[in-house]
This record gives structure tokens, sequence and C-alpha cells, in this order.
């Protein structure tokens, strides 16, 4: 018989991997170890047993056969973290065994509405995430823009300089700057580490100093869309009336106008590494432009037959999704243009759209009131989720992959996820 050296020898003592000593009995080291530390979920998902679980995932792969059915199995788990972990060990694996449970792999079956926050008469029209995943910052048509705990749903601030509906968020990706915009036609700027303090907030639930940078002004119709390049220097915005507009976020000068478009922009992103925009406009197309060369659009991409509402691009800056109010998303080859393939299933107009994380992932959601995921190299269709009572006006998902974040015309902010 082999050896293993990862397994104890008769006459060991050995621990595996709590400290102090479990009150119902060492834990052995070795693969029975990590068996038993994976087995422990029945104590609950808190922090130090979801842990505990990852830690042992990654040494199950320390033993063959064995260990690699165990980190299959965490696929499972009651834990998103976990599951997670579980993902990513087994991604590039090319054993058939692995091939197949991601394939059949759905996380996104056992999401459920963990957290309902209603708005009021308001209808949020604008949400993002914070990098650290801890707050989200939301904006709509009772003109103020809120940061709220993600996880608890406690308000940590209100910003309120806009004096119409906001329809555009964008934070930087250090998370220190955010920019709004929306009917009022101006874009704010705002240095978040001047309202960070978030404990200190008044007993009045009011801002402690509001944090406002620069205030730009230039458009002539409702400011729809907005992004900001990866080092935060350059702002982008996209109008009803039309345009683009291109601002220095370090000296506040405004930069650049695009009038290529025969409508209002509806949507605009940018690379991960900065170097093309992508914009979507109420005139059927899509338009790449390659930065700092902004003259003329790279590409004009046709096939929508209606506005074409959102757009988004996968990390790896491979793929266009578009999604458009003729109820259809596209998926195009950002390179060279090209078609891939089109997705159908929502039958109202498509609202917003966003890629997870590992840019595995589609999310989608529309006026037929449901958010779905998709599998994006298959266009399958993962999973639907119910329950806004009205068009669901935008999603956005967490920068580890859950939980996701949507909002409705219901009046109401809903956290999806998995419990636990």
């Amino acid at each position: 018989m082999t050896y293993n050296r990862n397994q104890p020898r008769t006459y060991d003592v050995v621990l595996g991997g709590q400290t102090p000593t479990p009150m119902y009995g060492a834990i052995l080291g070795g693969l029975p170890g990590v068996k038993q530390r994976l087995s422990r979920s029945y104590l609950g998902d808190t922090p130090s047993h979801v842990a505990q679980r990852v830690n042992a995932l990654k040494d199950a792969l320390n033993y063959g056969v064995e260990g690699l059915d165990l980190v299959i199995e965490a696929l499972k788990d009651s834990s998103w973290r976990v599951q997670r972990t579980a993902y990513s060990l087994l991604q590039g694996s090319q054993e058939p065994i692995v091939i197949q449970a991601l394939q059949e792999y759905n996380p996104y079956d056992r999401f459920q509405c963990l957290y309902r926050y209603p708005t009021g008469k308001s209808t949020t029209y604008a949400i993002a995430i914070t990098p650290d995943g801890q707050v989200m910052v939301s904006g709509g048509n009772d003109r103020i823009i809120t940061l709220r705990h993600l996880g608890t749903g406690r308000i940590l601030r209100t910003l309120t300089k806009h004096s119409d509906s906001i329809y555009a968020l964008c934070l930087s990706n250090d998370g220190q700057i955010l920019a709004s915009g929306g009917r009022d036609k101006t874009l704010h700027v705002w240095n978040l580490q001047a309202v960070s303090n978030y404990n200190s907030i008044s007993p009045t639930g009011r801002s402690i100093g509001d944090g406002l940078t620069y205030t730009f002004t230039g458009h002539s119709d409702s400011i729809n869309c907005i992004a900001m390049n990866p080092n935060g220097k350059i702002l982008v915005s996209g109008s009803e009336d039309s345009t683009i507009h291109l601002w220095n976020l370090e000296t506040g000068k405004f930069l650049a106008c695009l009038e290529e478009h025969e409508a209002g922009v509806k949507a605009i992103a940018l690379t991960p590494d900065g170097k093309i925009l992508v914009s979507a406009s109420a005139d059927h197309t899509i338009k790449l432009w390659q930065l700092p060369k902004i003259k003329t659009p790279i590409h004009t991409l046709t096939g929508h037959s209606d506005w074409v509402k959102c757009i988004a691009i996968t990390p790896n800056s491979k793929i266009l999704a578009s999604a458009s109010q003729d109820k259809t998303i596209k998926l195009w080859d950002l390179h060279t243009g090209e078609l891939k393939s089109t997705l159908v299933g929502h039958w109202g107009e498509v609202n917003s759209i966003a890629f997870s994380p590992d840019g595995q992932t589609l999310i989608s959601c529309s006026r037929d009131e449901t958010i779905r995921l998709w599998h994006l190299s298959t266009g399958k269709h993962l999973h639907t989720l119910s329950g806004h009572q009205g068009a669901v006006a935008t999603v956005a998902i967490s920068p580890d992959g859950h939980p996701l974040i949507s909002s409705s015309w219901d009046h109401t902010i809903r956290v999806w996820g998995m419990k636990g």
C-alpha cells in the first residue's frame, strides 16, 4: 500500500483545523478531518463555520479522487461562499466528472427574496454597490441618493442636490467617487470619503457634509447613463439629447462631445481596461468607440428592432450584451462586432442587464415583473426570480456575486440570494 504523507499515521495525534478543540470531540487530520470539518453545516452558517468549511475544501484536493468528490459535493452547500469556493477550485479541471458537475451546477435555483425595502412613493431607477459589497447606493424619482447598509437595510446617508429624478449612478473602482445624473440635466460628482463615516450620522438622519466635488452642466436634456474609466479620471455621460459627453474628473473640465447617435443615448459602458466605449440608443443601434481616438465609431451594431435600453460587458472584455424594448437580449463579439446569439424569454421590454463577476451568468430584468438568469456560454435560462408587483426597473450584483439587488415600479427594492 502506498503511503500518503497527507494522511495521519496510526500513532499520530492530529487536530484538524479548529482551535480550541470542538466540544464534541477532537477532529482528526487527513481526509477524515476534512470530512468532519465539512460536515459541521448542521451547526449553522455562522462566519466561523463557513470559514471552516472553506478551508477544509482547499485541503480536500490533497486527497485524490475522494477529496475531489468532496469538493463536487460542496457545490450543493447551504452557503454561497462555500459553493463559490468549490466552483473556483473546480474551474479549469479536465476531469469528466468535474466537467459534468459544472455543467449541471445552478446556484440560482436556490435564490429567494431575502429582504424587501419599501421606498415610499418613489421608484428607484439606479443602483450601485460599493466594491466591498457593504453599501448599496440608490436613486430615483424622490430626487434623493440613499446609501444603505446592504446587510441590514439601515440608511447610512442621504445626498440631496438633484432637483429632479435620478436616472444614473456610477462608482469608481475604489469606491471613493460617486457620480449621479438625471432628469435635471446635471452631473454631480461626490467624494464618498467625506460622507463615509457612517456611524457618525446625525440624530435626524441627515448627511454630515455632502462631499460634493463637481457639478457638470452641458447636456440639453435628461442624463440617462454614466460611466467612469478604471482609474476614475474620466467620466462619460449619455443623454436624451442624443450626445455623449466626456469630462476630466481631476480638473473638472469638459473634454469632448460625441454626436453620432440619431436619438437619445440610453446606455453606455466602458471595457475594464477603459479602451473601448460602448453606447446604445433609441435609434436602435449600438456604437463602439476607441479611446482616446473618439472622433467616429469603430463599429455600429444593428439588429435590434426597437430602442436599445441597456448594455453590459463581460469582465474579460470579450462579450457585449445588449437588451432592448424589442424584448430580446443579444450577445456580440466585442472585438469583431459579430452577433453570436439572441436570448428570448421576457415578454416585456428588458430594462436592465448585468454580468456576474465571473462573467459566466447574465442577469436581466423586465417590464414583465421578473428577473431572469442566463448561462452565458450556452444561452440556457437558469432561473426566474418573481415577486415584484410592477415592472422591474434595474438590477445590480454584489462584487462577489451574492446577493442580487432589484428595484421596481412597485416602490420596493429587493435583495435576492441564498439564506445563510
